[in-house]
């Protein structure tokens, strides 16, 4: 810097605050923040109390369960003394089991109540998903005369990339799932500690699926999960996407991805101890609250079955015929009910084949379950 300048930048008017000034003004901004740190530390408590009563409801917390069971309440209510059939399952199942086709259809004969046929699935439910389901609608205060299980093979593997409990997000799991984290979980003393943790500071541990429900241009299209459930009906079944009938290019084109999925799971098939053990824990709990039981094989196409080899088909059929035989549960073997151009990817039903099956899925379990109660 040159003299010049220094000389100049000397002569420039001070506007440096004298210091009697500076201290007496301190303590005034000490004053004005504590009031508002007070009123922020107010509001993030108030905030996180409301997101603590808010999650702490099923049809928050999981949407995809707890608006299904707030549609259940509804019609329970409007079909007093008719047996309650909760139907478990996965994607297929919530997709395929329609049950308004079967009001539409049932004979409605006052002498003999119809079974009340309510689609109960979780996409992407194995048998302990399906198990979490039962659980939590007994502790909602659900009696089913009738729960049916979906069977299905595929989701029984359980290894791999096919680990049920990873398909399980954490951000769902509420209280009363303790005890099946505890039994399945192979983490569960850390899956606890985290949801004690979301469970003390909700409007961050649940903010996405807060969020997803409240504002959802602000989650990520990657961490979104309305989908799930943004078009349930009053039956609990999700429609498929719009897909047309028919041997389709679009469907050949399904059923190609498809093959590729499922090739490499059928070429290290085996059937999980924990899945048999999570079926017969199933059975056990629906006939510990005075259900009948019944496993059910959704429809499947002639090309998708033609996918299983030789040893996984004998593996799953004896296992299936194990545990009706063990548990003296029946069997609904549907697998060959829909013709192929109304089964979109193998496994999938398209809306009209979900209409087409369960117009025949409800007499069948009215011919299985004649009494709606007890045994089987």
């Amino acid at each position: 810097m040159t003299r010049t300048v220094r000389l100049r930048l000397t002569w420039l008017p001070s506007t440096t605050l004298p210091r009697a000034s500076v201290a007496r003004a301190a303590p005034v901004r000490r004053r004005r923040a504590r009031p508002t740190l007070l009123w922020f530390g107010v509001a993030a408590l108030a905030l996180n109390a409301l997101a603590g009563a808010v999650s702490s409801d099923a049809r928050v917390r999981d949407p995809e369960y707890g608006r299904r069971m707030s549609r259940l309440r509804d019609r329970v209510a409007e079909n007093p003394g008719r047996p309650l059939v909760l139907v478990l399952g996965s994607s297929r199942t919530a997709m395929g089991v329609r049950p308004g086709e079967w009001e539409a259809a049932r004979p409605a004969d006052p002498a003999r109540p119809d079974p009340l046929l309510f689609n109960a699935a979780l996409l992407g439910s194995g048998p302990i998903m399906e198990q979490m389901v039962l659980r939590r609608a007994y502790a909602d205060g659900f009696r089913p005369a009738v729960v049916l299980i979906e069977y299905w093979p595929p989701f029984l593997h359980n290894a791999g990339g096919w680990v049920e409990t990873h398909r399980i997000a954490r951000d769902r799991l509420m209280d009363v799932d303790r005890p099946l984290v505890r039994d399945y979980f192979p983490d569960a003393a850390r899956i606890e500690r985290e949801m004690d943790w979301k469970n003390r500071v909700p409007a961050f541990g649940h903010r996405e699926r807060l969020l997803v429900q409240v504002a959802q241009r602000w989650v990520p299209p990657e961490k979104r999960s309305d989908w799930t459930w943004d078009d349930l009906d009053g039956w609990g079944w999700k429609p498929a996407p719009e897909f047309e009938p028919g041997l389709t290019p679009a469907r050949a084109a399904c059923h190609a991805r498809c093959a590729d999925i499922y090739n490499p799971l059928f070429a290290a098939y085996r059937v999980a101890p924990a899945a048999d053990r999570a079926f017969r824990e199933t059975v056990a709990l629906a006939r510990a609250h005075g259900a009948a039981v019944g496993f059910v094989y959704l429809p499947e196409s002639s090309e998708f079955r033609k996918l299983y080899p030789e040893r996984v088909e004998r593996v799953a059929r004896e296992h299936l015929a194990g545990l009706s035989r063990d548990l003296g549960v029946p069997v609904l073997d549907t697998r060959d009910w829909i013709d192929d151009g109304l089964i979109m990817d193998g496994f999938h039903l398209t809306r009209p084949g979900a209409a087409e099956y369960t117009r025949k899925l409800g007499p069948a379990v009215a011919r299985t379950f004649p009494t709606t109660g007890g045994a089987p």
